[in-house]
């Protein structure tokens, strides 16, 4: 079996043209899926807070999380 990614790890994004194209890996047996600290429901893919973007402004940033309710 191979390591999961981990759900820092699972966000890639790149700029096409004038738009922003944002990619998460969703699949549970690929992600290590985790509690979030509230434990209400189940982190999928977090950026970890807001992060700039190549090839956008470094004023621009993106904070994204990817979450599943329990």
């Amino acid at each position: 079996m191979t390591d999961k990614i981990d759900r820092y790890s699972n966000v890639t994004t790149h700029m096409e043209g004038t738009k922003l194209i944002i990619e998460v890996e969703t699949d549970a047996n690929k992600v290590d899926i985790q509690p979030s600290a509230s434990a209400k429901s189940m982190v999928i893919a977090t950026t970890g807070g807001a992060k700039p973007i190549q090839g956008l402004p470094q004023r621009v940033r993106l904070n994204l999380t990817l979450y599943s309710k329990l």
